[in-house]
């Protein structure tokens, strides 16, 4: 029997960052056989609304289906929760009174992860919803790293990129607009780059994008092996290690 805790993934929010999220999982723990390896339990729920659009007040809200994942995956035996999305972590706050088992919160890790390694100034690449929340700005503020996130045309090239692009599995999506946006925030003094949306990590394996990528979903992939008791293999770009 294996001593190490179980990991419930709220997933579907998409099915393709979902399998990320897992496959990050895998390849952050330090295993040399199958049973060194964490039990993870998926719930892979395409019912649950689209976040951004809630967010936006042009769609029902996600809660209902959220609360049934975590619900699901605690009685399947979870002992704590992760999920990919970073625009669902909005409705946490609405989530926490009712969740019986703990939840690791992706936006407070990472946040937490910029400050620990000496970031000042970050882009944000999120959905519109995520960044209409503030939840990665207020994260990151109070973390004391100033957040650069993309305006107008910018921010809709990350948005359909996301959309038209992951989302519709376009493999020939054209993301020149996305790259000139990167470029424009390195101009205004970005350290590094937020991965601040569950497709954009696919997005940038996917459309070969260049940048010191701070991946969200792989700094909450290594505090969930962690928490599970395992040791970490770490992906993440650390800055002392790039001097």
């Amino acid at each position: 029997m294996s001593k190490m805790k179980t990991i419930g993934i709220i997933g579907g929010m998409g099915p393709m960052a979902t399998v990320d999220l897992m496959k990050k999982v895998i390849l952050a723990t330090d295993a040399r056989e199958d049973q060194d390896h964490i039990p993870i339990l998926v719930d892979n729920n395409t019912d649950i609304p689209d976040r951004t659009a809630a967010i936006l007040g042009k769609g029902e809200s996600p809660l209902p289906e959220l609360m049934k994942s975590a619900n699901r995956l605690t009685d399947a035996g979870a002992d704590f929760l992760i999920m990919g999305c970073n625009t669902a972590h909005y409705f946490l706050p609405l989530m926490m009174p009712n969740l019986r088992i703990p939840v690791i919160n992706m936006i407070e890790e990472t946040a937490a992860f910029c400050a620990r390694e000496g970031y000042k100034r970050v882009g944000l690449l999120a959905s519109a919803g995520t960044c209409k929340s503030g939840i990665y700005q207020r994260a990151l503020e109070r973390a004391g790293v100033e957040v650069v996130q993309p305006q107008g045309e910018a921010e809709e090239a990350i948005h359909g990129m996301i959309y038209d692009g992951v989302k519709a599995g376009n493999m020939g999506y054209d993301t020149t607009a996305v790259r000139e946006a990167l470029a424009q925030m390195a101009a205004e003094g970005c350290e590094a780059f937020v991965l601040g949306c569950t497709e954009v990590p696919v997005a940038v394996e996917m459309y070969h994008l260049e940048g010191n990528f701070i991946d969200a979903t792989e700094v909450l992939a290594e505090e969930a092996v962690r928490q599970a008791g395992a040791k970490v293999i770490s992906h993440l770009p650390h800055k002392t290690a790039c001097r």
